[in-house]
């Protein structure tokens, strides 16, 4: 899948993608020279669980560019082998007339991005492969 995202519209389609994806903390970087956050995430692939009833999960890159700062809260960036689970974005203009764009993860994990405009990319990457049944099909 590769997905392009310039408004919110679009931003939530790739979040909506991207829920329960998981991500290390090693594979999160922001490049300021570029103006550039890239994240290497594992998502769910939920159009197979719609489609084929199967599940499977696949390596994706998620990129936003024109990014101006990047803050986090509740992640410790010296534990490079933490997982995250993404839950969900939020996204609205700021004071400044920017856009904030919140990558929000369970346990109160928060990345927050502060950008010009929206420009957002999703990339999966390789093959998938297949899993056990998610978590919340377990308890159904």
């Amino acid at each position: 899948m590769n997905l392009n995202a310039i408004d919110t519209d679009e931003l939530k389609i790739i979040s909506t993608i991207l829920q329960d994806g998981l991500i290390e903390v090693n594979d999160i970087k922001y490049l300021p020279s570029i103006r550039s956050f890239f994240l290497m995430i594992t998502r769910f692939m939920w159009e197979e669980k719609i489609v084929n009833k199967v599940d499977q999960r696949i390596k994706a890159v998620l990129s936003f560019e024109d990014v101006l700062s990047v803050y986090s809260k509740n992640i410790d960036q010296l534990n490079k082998n933490k997982t995250l689970e993404l839950v969900t974005f939020n996204y609205y203009p700021n004071n400044s007339k920017n856009i904030e764009i919140e990558l929000l993860f369970k346990n109160d994990a928060i990345i927050k991005l502060e950008t010009e405009i929206i420009r957002c990319k999703l990339e999966d990457q390789g093959e998938p492969w297949n899993i056990e049944k998610i978590e919340n099909d377990k308890n159904n």
